[in-house]
Formats: C-alpha cells, structure tokens, sequence
C-alpha cells in the first residue's frame, strides 16, 4: 500500500474503504440519532434531543421523519439536535426503517461510500 506522497489519497481510501472525514462524522452523528430514536441510548443523553415528527394530520410524508428544530444562526444548526435531525429526514426509507444496529451500519456506510466515491 506504499505510494508517493504526491499521490492523491482517494484512490487509496476507495479500495481500503475508508470514508471521507466529514462521511465518517455524518455516520457517527447517524448511528447516535438511530440510538437515541430506538431507545438504546441513555435518555439523559440522546433521547430528549431528537424528537420523532408528530403532524396533526395523518401524511403519508410524515412517516419515519424527524422535527427540525429552527435556529437563527449557523452555530445552532450545528447542534446535534438541528443536525441529527435534518440528516436523519434525508435518508432513505429503508435505512431508517431497518430493526437492527448492525443492518443499519451496513446501510448507512454503503449509502455514504456511494455519494462519496
């Protein structure tokens, strides 16, 4: 695996399969909110920060979705909170509705190598 270190590093990263940094952040930020949504984090951590979508009406764009906080500023769309949720509302269906941790970490590394390579 030695290369030049003028070498770009993506080739490299592809065929580890490896994610790129801000990939890498994304699927930790994801694996905490699929926690927090499934009871399996602690309540005093995740579990008061992520809400699930309750519309008054029944939807059928409604399913599976997270409430969005808004914030005025662009540090408060960094919390995890605003973060965790608008990320979580742009997956696909079958990674949120997948029943177990392990399938799901599969899902969401698969579905992130694909947007980044």
């Amino acid at each position: 695996m030695r290369s030049p270190r003028s070498d770009s590093a993506t080739p490299l990263l592809r065929e580890l399969h490896w994610l790129p940094i801000v990939c890498r952040v994304y699927f930790k930020l994801l694996v905490f909110t699929y926690k927090a949504m499934h009871n399996d984090a602690p309540v005093y951590f995740l579990g008061e920060l992520v809400c699930p979508y309750q519309p008054r009406a029944t939807l059928r764009s409604a399913n599976n979705n997270s409430e969005v906080k808004r914030t005025r500023t662009k540090a408060g769309d960094c919390s995890f909170a605003v973060a965790a949720a608008s990320l979580w509302n742009n997956l696909p269906t079958v990674i949120k509705t997948c029943d177990n941790l392990t399938s799901y970490k599969r899902l969401l590394k698969t579905h992130f190598f694909r947007i980044a390579y």
